[in-house]
């Protein structure tokens, strides 16, 4: 709906103005803010002045009163979802599912019945690191010394 000027009063469907709207007070309104008439109140000019940056303000209300501040592409594309950056429902399917997980095992190795472990292993900060080999019945050991 526009905002109305001073000059359509007749027309201002909004009921706070219904006091204004008999012909005798519109006459007095236009006869007020008319500036190319004599004035007869040293105020005259002032209400001309105010009242022609309100028709400006009116204008450009009116002038933008459709617009939502985007464009409909914009709108369509927020309505689409356009360039999220959320997941999919298959992301967040293998998530709930934990796959690809990556864990770490220390049984590095377990095929033909062969075992390799390996540990660390700390005395007053130094570390070593350890490999267990087990075939069968035979286990050997390897360290590394971490300094």
């Amino acid at each position: 709906m526009a905002i109305r000027k001073s000059d359509d009063l007749a027309n201002d469907s909004d009921s706070r103005y219904n006091n204004l709207r008999d012909a005798k007070k519109r006459s007095k309104i236009t006869e007020r803010f008319d500036d190319t008439t004599h004035n007869e109140l040293a105020a005259d000019e002032a209400l001309q002045f105010l009242n022609k940056k309100l028709d400006e303000v009116i204008d450009s209300v009116n002038t933008n009163i459709s617009k939502t501040g985007i464009s409909t592409s914009q709108a369509s594309a927020i309505t689409a979802n356009t360039a999220k950056t959320g997941i999919t429902s298959t992301q967040a399917s293998q998530i709930t599912s934990n796959n690809a997980k990556v864990s770490y095992d220390k049984n590095l190795s377990n095929t033909d019945d062969i075992d390799l472990k390996a540990t660390v292993t700390e005395n007053r900060g130094s570390y070593t690191l350890v490999f267990t080999i087990t075939a069968g019945r035979i286990t050997k050991t390897a360290s590394i010394s971490l300094e």
